[in-house]
């Protein structure tokens, strides 16, 4: 059972469903990434929604990031709770961090990740200028920002013509701290520093890495990453702003200069969404901040300015309204008023062929319900999460949802919740939850929630079915089935439900043991003959878009193949809807263009660099195709163009059927990595 906590003990009085899932030593805490599951949490990052700036009690240390403009929207912060001691109970984390939002006084505030003791420094000044920090040698023309893990600050693709770096400033979030610092945790790398590593430590890149605290067995959000053959943010960078053969991309200039953003581990350790947002948000605010710092060496206006972040995840709203959209288009449209040329490139996803998307219409549901099946597969040693979103602005009126087991295990493991708030949960969100139980432990939580206050979701979080992680509870095996009873009340013409399940993929470096779920469309089963249902059944790879990537001024990147110029077979994909007169219409979060992720049939991937300098490495994704674009988009800005100069606008004059748009967006932008001439002694790639 969940023990009942007096209101202030509680973790979701401020706070939402995965909160509650991860810090509850009873539901999923003992499946969370490490430094959750460790605790207890002394050191936290979290977000407050809303305006107004946070302030330190005597118990709390409060720590906001450098900020392009002063009280966002969203603030991301990291807290310090300095009346924590040593000996601490780890169950009561979730007890000792309600107090610690309590003793805020704040209304919305979203927990994320904790960091460790040592990466907190003795003092940070947030107007403070970076110790030893020069300015770049000459002026930029252009700043490319890259926010990701295992970032090779050392490797000789960003190099300029002399041989100094280009990257001029470099944030690792997860690593040691100096004494202080003009970051709140974590430790900036300049140009200089990287300029004085290489001078000490010459072709030795790996000590260097180990010197700056970028690889740190200790640490397990540092860790030893960098001393893989290759990352994805090396993969990343290294077409995005890099300049080597294994790019094999014309070079780009020395006044392309380059701001980075180390992520900790966790982000691609746990790919539910939960813990990330904090992370990322202060990446983007740093990244801004550090253009105008540059910016202000060279008493000059705003730079033009290209991020590339190629991350996401597949639940949320998906209609740019979560706290992390808001903030980040907030960030881009005032940064556009004094300087239009700045993009954010974000990818489109890898799910379209997983399964990982439904969407029910008025025309699904019969006799007031409709049914889809969850399918978990075994061994899977992470949680899984499923969230089904209500369309906007409804209020439904005795809808429920009803969660069944697999066949063969007991009925009472089926468990029902109604689409409202429970009256004893006070404070935040309307809410209510309910648990899942087999003999008394539990399994899972259901919940219901009006996510900031505009829009219900239903959320299943489900621990591991494995067995053997030691905690004597597992989540049965096999086709779960979720069924929504609108009751008296249906579902509208021109509504629909939205149904997702989170990323629960295995980072190869990471080992999580993670595998992924799908959803099963019990109404279209496809025929053993068929490899692909119809495009337009309930379950359908269309609106499989990166679940963080739908804000208005996201620059969406979807992935296509060299030779075929068709999409390729995982790329991301807009949602559709069936008008009254039952054509398809494409959701207005359409790819903003369509760029190369493969090459061929059988060159998959893109060519990039590995960790150290003169290795080479070929990824698969979208991720890659974003980075492409981005480092097209600085080409453009360093010549006084738009950002789609250049581009292959695929449907002139004419209106492209909306499968076709929802999968490619209005432009295609040319190849742009293994086009250059290779250099003569360059080795085999190897895949990632």
């Amino acid at each position: 059972m969940f023990p009942h906590r007096h209101d202030d003990d509680r973790i979701d009085k401020y706070t939402g469903p995965y909160e509650r899932w991860i810090f509850s030593e009873d539901l999923g805490r003992p499946f969370a990434f490490p430094s959750i599951r460790k605790g207890p949490s002394s050191h936290i990052t979290a977000l407050m929604e809303g305006e107004g700036m946070l302030a330190s009690t005597d118990d709390v240390e409060i720590r906001v990031p450098p900020l392009w403009k002063d009280n966002p929207d969203v603030t991301p912060f990291a807290m310090w709770n300095k009346a924590l001691t040593p000996d601490a109970d780890p169950a009561q984390d979730d007890a000792e961090l309600a107090r610690c939002l309590h003793a805020l006084n704040g209304t919305r505030y979203r927990l994320n990740m904790p960091i460790d003791p040592v990466t907190w420094p003795a003092t940070y000044d947030p107007n403070a200028t970076p110790e030893g920090w020069q300015k770049p040698k000459v002026k930029p023309r252009v700043i490319i920002g890259v926010i990701d893990d295992g970032i090779p600050f050392l490797h000789r693709a960003f190099r300029d013509a002399a041989g100094d770096t280009r990257i001029n400033l470099c944030w690792l979030q997860a690593a040691r701290a100096d004494t202080s610092a003009a970051v709140p945790f974590g430790c900036e790398i300049t140009g200089t520093r990287i300029d004085q590593l290489r001078t000490q430590f010459g072709d030795q890149e790996i000590r260097a890495y180990k010197a700056a605290h970028a690889i740190d067995a200790d640490l397990p959000e540092v860790d030893t990453v960098l001393m893989h053959h290759a990352t994805h943010g090396a993969h990343i960078a290294g077409i995005a702003a890099g300049n080597d053969p294994y790019v094999g991309a014309t070079d780009l200039p020395d006044d392309a200069a380059v701001i980075a953003v180390q992520l900790p581990n966790t982000i691609a350790w746990d790919t539910s969404g939960f813990g990330k947002e904090m992370m990322m948000l202060s990446a983007i605010e740093y990244i801004f901040n550090r253009a105008r710092m540059i910016a202000q060496a060279y008493t000059c206006p705003e730079i033009p300015l290209v991020i590339n972040f190629s991350y996401g995840w597949s639940a949320n709203r998906h209609d740019g309204q979560s706290s992390f959209e808001r903030a980040v288009e907030a960030l881009i449209t005032d940064r556009r008023k004094v300087q239009p040329c700045t993009e954010l490139v974000m990818p489109t996803g890898n799910n379209f062929a997983n399964d990982m998307h439904a969407r029910f219409a008025h025309r699904d549901v019969e006799d007031g319900a409709v049914s889809f099946g969850w399918q978990l597969k075994p061994d899977d040693r992470t949680s899984s999460y499923l969230e089904i979103w209500l369309p906007p602005d409804r209020d439904p009126q005795g809808w429920t949802v009803t969660v069944t087991p697999p066949a063969g295990y007991p009925p009472e493991l089926q468990q029902s919740i109604s689409v409202k708030a429970d009256p004893l949960l006070k404070d935040g969100d309307p809410r209510q939850f309910v648990e899942l139980e087999i003999g008394g432990k539990n399994i899972g939580q259901l919940s219901a929630d009006k996510h900031q206050g505009n829009r219900w979701r239903v959320m299943l979080a489900m621990i591991p079915t494995a067995g053997n992680l030691g905690v004597g509870r597992r989540t049965p095996v096999g086709l779960w089935t979720v069924r929504i009873d609108t009751g008296s009340d249906p579902l509208g013409t021109g509504e629909h439900i939205d149904v997702w399940v989170q990323r629960d993929d295995d980072p190869t470096q990471l080992g999580t043991g993670g595998q992924q779920s799908y959803l099963v469309d019990l109404s279209h089963p496809t025929p053993p003959h068929v490899f692909e249902p119809p495009a337009l059944t309930p379950v359908r790879g269309f609106g499989c878009l990166n679940g963080i990537g739908t804000a208005p001024s996201v620059f969406r990147i979807a992935g296509y193949m060299e030779t075929t110029l068709k999409p390729s077979g995982y790329s991301g994909s807009a949602s559709i809807k069936v008008d009254a007169q039952g054509g398809a219409v494409v959701d207005a979060n359409l790819p903003a263009a369509t760029a190369t992720a493969d090459q061929g049939w059988f060159r998959p991937g893109l060519p990039s660099i590995g960790v150290l300098s003169g290795s080479g490495a070929r990824i698969i994704g979208t991720s890659a195709a974003a980075a492409t674009a981005t480092r097209l988009i600085a080409l453009n800005f360093i010549a006084g163009h738009p950002a789609r100069q250049g581009f292959t606008e695929l449907y002139p004059g004419i209106t492209p059927d909306a499968r076709t748009l929802a999968r490619t967006g209005p432009y295609r932008v040319p190849p742009v990595c293994g086009t250059a001439p290779k250099h003569p002694q360059e080795q085999p790639f190897i895949g990632v």
